[in-house]
C-alpha cells in the first residue's frame, strides 16, 4: 500500500512538473534559432486555432521541454505530410494511453476483489507507455519509406515524359515543365513546385530539383539533378542518359517488388506450418487416447 501510494505521488509529481515546463518553457539558443532559418519551411497545419492544434502545441513545448529533438526527423515529417506538433501530440497520447490502460485494468480488477501485485501493475504500465511513445517514430518511418517509394514509381514515369517530349523535338527545360504539368499525385506536385520555385526566384530547375532531393533524402532525384545539370551547361546528350535512368530505377522497382513477393511467401510458411501442426494433433489424439486407455492397467 505504501510502495503504491508513494508511486502515485512520484507520478503527480512528474506530472505537474511536465506540465509547469510545457506552459513556461525556456527560451531556445540563439544558435538554435538562427540556424532554423536555413531549413525548408515545415508543413503547415491546416486545423488553424482549434482544440487539436493547441494541443498539438502544446505537446511540442512538452516533448522540448523532455530534451525530445524533433528536427532530426524533419525529413520523415515533410515526407508522411505530418507536422512537428502532431507527432508530438501522437507521442504523448501513445505514452499516456500505454500507462493508463494497465492501471485501469489493476484498479477494475481490485474492484471485484481480484487484486494483483503493485510492482508488476507498475512495470507492466511503464513498458506500455515506452512502446505507446516509441509506436509513432515506428510508424512514421514507415509512412516514410511508402512515400520515398512512391516517389520512385513517380520519378520513372516522369523521367519516361520528359525523355518522349526531348524525342519530340522539345527542349530539356521545356521537357521538365511539361512532363510535370501531366501528372497527377503528391510527387508530381513536389516537381511541380520545385520548379515553380525555380521559376519564381529565377534559378536552374536542376538546382531546385538537389534541394528537392535534400529534402524528400531521394538519392535518385539527386542524380536525376546532375544529369539535368551536365545536359543544361555542356549540351550533352541527355536522352539516353534519362533513358537509362528511368530503366535503372524500374529495374530496382522490379527487383524490390519480387523481394517483397518472396518475403510474404516465406511467411505465409509459419501460419501454414502451424495449421499443418493441429490438424495433425487432431488426427493423432484420438488414437493415442485409446492407446493410453487400453495399454493402463485396471485398479
Amino acid at each position: 500500500m505504501i510502495a503504491g501510494l508513494a508511486a502515485l505521488g512520484a507520478g503527480i509529481g512528474i506530472g505537474l512538473l511536465l506540465i509547469a515546463r510545457a506552459l513556461f518553457p525556456k527560451p531556445a539558443p540563439l544558435a538554435t534559432v538562427l540556424a532554423s532559418f536555413d531549413r525548408p519551411a515545415p508543413v503547415m497545419d491546416a486545423r488553424g486555432d482549434g482544440l487539436e492544434s493547441a494541443l498539438g502545441r502544446l505537446a511540442l513545448r512538452t516533448t522540448t521541454a523532455l530534451g525530445v529533438d524533433l528536427d532530426r526527423r524533419a525529413v520523415e515529417l515533410r515526407l508522411a505530410d505530418r507536422t512537428p506538433a502532431r507527432h508530438a501530440l501522437d507521442k504523448l497520447v501513445g505514452a499516456i494511453g500505454g500507462a493508463g490502460v494497465p492501471l485501469l485494468v489493476g484498479l477494475a480488477l481490485s474492484t471485484i476483489g481480484l487484486l494483483l501485485p503493485v510492482a508488476g501493475i507498475l512495470g507492466f504500465a511503464i513498458a506500455a507507455s515506452v512502446a505507446g511513445w516509441l509506436l509513432p517514430d515506428f510508424t512514421l518511418r514507415e509512412d516514410a519509406a511508402k512515400r520515398r517509394k512512391a516517389f520512385r514509381h513517380a520519378l520513372s514515369s516522369y523521367l519516361d515524359l520528359v525523355n518522349v517530349i526531348i524525342a519530340g523535338g522539345g527542349g530539356i527545360q521545356t521537357a521538365l515543365y511539361t512532363a510535370a504539368e501531366a501528372g497527377d499525385g503528391w510527387a508530381f506536385a513536389a516537381i511541380r513546385r520545385a520548379l515553380d520555385r525555380a521559376r519564381l526566384t529565377n534559378r536552374s530547375p536542376w538546382t531546385t530539383f538537389a534541394e528537392l532531393a535534400d529534402e524528400l533524402d531521394v538519392p535518385e532525384l539527386a542524380e536525376l539533378a546532375a544529369s539535368v545539370a551536365l545536359a543544361g551547361s555542356h549540351g550533352a546528350r541527355i536522352r539516353a542518359s534519362l533513358a537509362a535512368k528511368a530503366d535503372t530505377l524500374r529495374g530496382h522497382q522490379v527487383a524490390e517488388t519480387e523481394a517483397a513477393a518472396e518475403s510474404a511467401t516465406e511467411r505465409m510458411t509459419i501460419p501454414v506450418a502451424v495449421l499443418l501442426f493441429g490438424f495433425l494433433v487432431f488426427v493423432a489424439y484420438p488414437a493415442v487416447q485409446q492407446i493410453t486407455t487400453v495399454s493402463t492397467p485396471a485398479p
